[in-house]
């Protein structure tokens, strides 16, 4: 099975409100409904396509965030990342719900 790379939005341990003004990025590299390996990355600063390029160039598949501007969504979607918006909670609590539902 493929490795699959996931990039969740994040603020303070939670689910950032919205993608576009995160703060930061948590990524994991999930094989087999494992996590095997993940880091955090801060994008502050970083306008709304430099989230796409940077997401492509680092192989995201899956975006999980809080609000997105429609805009946003397309274009990430138009760049092969799934989008699933309007997630809350602790990152921790949303990951462990994606991978026993084998979402990711």
């Amino acid at each position: 099975m493929d490795v699959m790379r996931i990039a969740i939005a994040t603020f303070n341990g939670k689910i950032s409100p919205r993608f576009d003004v995160a703060p930061k990025l948590r990524l994991y590299e999930i094989k087999k409904r494992k996590i095997t390996k993940e880091k955090e990355i801060s994008c502050e600063g970083w306008d709304d396509m430099e989230r796409v390029h940077r997401l492509k160039d680092l192989g995201v598949e899956i975006l999980v965030c809080g609000g997105i501007p429609n805009y946003l969504c397309e274009t990430l979607l138009h760049n092969d990342i799934n989008v699933f918006p309007w997630v809350t909670g602790d990152v921790q609590d949303v990951l462990k719900k994606f991978l026993l539902k084998g979402i990711v």
